[in-house]
């Protein structure tokens, strides 16, 4: 520790005395002492020291990864995210863990990280899985770049409007989620349960193949049906679950916990719920667990989902679901196993959680549902296959122990992860693969449909997420990745905007593809528009805007009201204005602070949706490999954005990090707290509030 603060030493900026001042980007040659602004307006050009200082590195071998840290001893390595000729990444060998890092000396820093949330951006961790925005260092560069205070003051408007809803200040003005049957019966008719049982088996199993459906309704249709359901909670959860399912579509759902048919069937699961974790589990309790997972996937009930997927998988985990013991294993249970891998990986990567399913200790095969198959498209297959890609995704990119990756390794790893995207997503029928024209008119019906639609915003998912990475690991190395990063993210955003029109503004829908992929995707856009005033492509992202601007209403309108997203259409209102300032200073003759180097447009295959709204076409996310972008094209005048997380710096490591802006609260209801038993019918949202999210 003493010697480390001998080490510390200045480093130049990268931005110029006067661009800093005008709040311009700052780009100079390589050898040259003047960066271009200052060149064109013939002034002198000053590049002061920064005020953070930074640690000097060890001299090491060119061939090795590890950089010695000066606050360690001389015997244990560190590695940097800043430099290192490492060409790949493998797993010929096993890699340290950051955690044996931790246990062989007790002065090696913490990594911080946010686990009580999917979107609050933290201040110095490196992007990760999530899809997090809004640090308040964001808020306030953002800010001083539109020149006003409007975009701070639309999110302490929002805060304020979700405060009041999540019981921060008083009593929840929502309903409250209770672990407790009904006050009242609930009567279904037998031709009722039929519907509802139709329904499920229509629109719900196609997606989550877990059931025996002849199985089921043997049970269902059973004179002795009463008696099981007195005598087995697990499958009486079970039952009520899948009425609550197939309710949402035959009567329609609600967005609000405790309201309507679906909720009060609902209810009668989550009364049972502690019986059924209590006795001894078989696969009847998994699959209840499961199918209340589902049904929590969406709005009403948002807060509870993460602990019913995480306790389903904990389940198949403990029973071996995920093993193939013997050649008499029921398929019934390797389909129950794969549908919970499938929704507990997505959850996992897009909350930012460790799994809890542990992929190399699995062996049980995928067996053929032929519900889920569309036409030559095995959906079952392919969202498992999906969730492989995932999962090695976050451990070679978002774990803790990769944030001792070196740049070459990161580069690396993302190449190998955009390589398994790409091949996922060539491994896709033409009629539903992304990158490919979208044409709803040729899908069958409204459940093919919304196959296809998970199927694009799944693979733009993973692309927004190498994209926002390589922007981040690559912040002092601009280049042609960087480039080409950014015309993947932009475009990424475009493409999800363009197929909000085919969501489904329903309670079952669930809460990820209804609200978070279109807010990502808002968000992204208004980066781009803010931070590229003068580039052509900026008129159709303000366009975007708009149409992202009225899915949002669309969707309040279709809650009563519940999800107050109409506010986010201010975000395109602010972006309109402030291209309409800085054009407008622009066609004066003025400087204008905000004005950047003339642009290039990126090279879309987009189709105006206007008057083409069925055929927008993107283009899917390439490596560097695949020579999307030539090295040869001048680099980033074309196309700005900025890092969503600063990088990590080796000083003012003990600075807590602002709380930031989780969007995600926008979609909370009543915040659960665990905090007592759940078999003493615990009231969920009498207790502290918890930050609980699910994606």
């Amino acid at each position: 520790m003493i010697a480390a603060t001998s080490l510390l030493q200045p480093v130049l900026s990268k931005s110029c005395d006067d661009c800093k001042a005008r709040k311009v980007r700052c780009i100079r040659d390589h050898g040259k002492s003047s960066c271009t602004n200052c060149l064109r307006r013939e002034v002198r050009c000053h590049f002061s020291n920064t005020k953070r200082k930074l640690r000097q590195r060890r001299s090491t071998s060119t061939h090795s990864p590890i950089h010695w840290s000066a606050e360690q001893d001389n015997d244990y390595p560190t590695q940097s995210l800043h430099t290192s000729p490492t060409p790949s990444y493998s797993y010929g060998a096993p890699r340290k863990l950051y955690m044996e890092r931790i246990l062989e000396d007790r002065h090696v820093e913490a990594l911080p990280r946010n686990e009580d949330c999917i979107f609050k951006a933290h201040e110095k961790y490196v992007a990760s899985s999530s899809l997090a925005f809004f640090s308040e260092s964001r808020i306030r560069s953002v800010s001083e770049l539109l020149g006003h205070t409007k975009l701070r003051d639309l999110i302490e408007t929002m805060i304020t409007v979700i405060n009041g809803r999540m019981n921060r200040s008083g009593r929840p003005s929502g309903s409250i989620i209770k672990f407790k049957e009904p006050s009242s019966a609930v009567q279904i008719p037998p031709e009722s349960a039929a519907s509802y049982i139709r329904a499920y088996f229509e629109q719900v199993h196609p997606l989550y193949p877990f059931l025996d459906r002849q199985s089921f309704e043997a049970k269902v249709c059973n004179p002795q049906l009463p008696q099981l359901l007195s005598t087995s909670a697990p499958f009486s959860a079970l039952y009520h679950t899948v009425l609550a399912l197939g309710c949402q579509y035959q009567e329609g759902g609600t967005f609000d916990p405790g309201q309507g048919k679906a909720w009060k069937l609902f209810q009668i699961s989550l009364g049972l719920f502690p019986d059924v974790l209590v006795p001894r589990e078989s696969l009847i309790n998994v699959q209840a667990v499961t199918a209340m997972a589902i049904f929590a996937l969406n709005l009403s009930c948002l807060q509870i989902g993460q602990m019913m997927v995480s306790e389903a998988a904990r389940m198949a985990q403990s029973l071996g679901f995920g093993r193939a013991t013997s050649s008499s294993d029921n398929a019934e249970h390797h389909r129950t196993f794969w549908v919970i891998y499938t929704i507990e990986k997505m959850d996992s990567f897009y909350s930012g959680r460790n799994s809890i399913l542990i992929d190399y200790d699995i062996g049980a095969p995928i067996p053929v549902a032929p519900e889920a198959m569309f036409g030559d498209f095995d959906w079952f297959l392919s969202s498992a296959r999906f969730s492989r890609l995932l999962s090695k995704a976050f451990e070679m990119l978002f774990s803790v122990t990769a944030r001792m990756n070196s740049v070459e390794a990161y580069y690396a790893a993302i190449d190998m992860a955009g390589d398994d995207l790409e091949r996922w997503r060539n491994s896709i029928p033409e009629q539903f693969r992304p990158g490919l024209p979208f044409r709803a008119q040729h899908f069958a019906n409204s459940c093919t449909l919304q196959v296809a639609l998970r199927i694009h915003y799944y693979y733009y998912s993973g692309v927004i997420a190498l994209s926002r990475l390589t922007l981040n690991v690559g912040a002092a190395n601009p280049g042609s990745r960087q480039s080409q990063s950014k015309k993947a993210l932009m475009n990424a955003a475009r493409v999800i905007i363009e197929l909000t029109r085919y969501i489904d503004a329903e309670a079952y829908t669930p809460i990820w593809i209804l609200g978070v992929m279109p807010l990502s995707a808002l968000f992204i856009l208004f980066d781009f528009v803010v931070h590229n005033p003068n580039h052509r492509e900026t008129r159709s992202n303000l366009a975007l805007l708009d149409v992202a601007a009225g899915y949002f209403s669309r969707l309040e309108y279709a809650t009563g009201g519940s999800l107050p997203s109409s506010l986010l259409s201010d975000f395109a209102h602010i972006a309109r204005q402030f291209v309409r300032d800085v054009q407008s200073r622009n066609s004066n003759g003025g400087q204008g602070t905000t004005t950047r180097t003339p642009e290039r447009p990126v090279q879309m295959n987009a189709i105006d949706s206007a008057n083409n709204p069925s055929t927008f076409i993107p283009q899917p996310y390439n490596t560097p490999s695949q020579g999307a972008v030539s090295d040869t094209s001048p680099i980033t005048d074309y196309l700005f954005y900025p890092i969503a997380f600063p990088q990590v710096s080796a000083v003012d490591d003990d600075l807590p990090a602002p709380a930031g802006f989780d969007i995600m609260n926008l979609f909370d209801t009543v915040i659960p707290d665990f905090s007592t038993p759940l078999d003493q019918n615990y009231d969920i949202g009498s207790g502290p509030s918890m930050h609980g999210s699910m994606s």
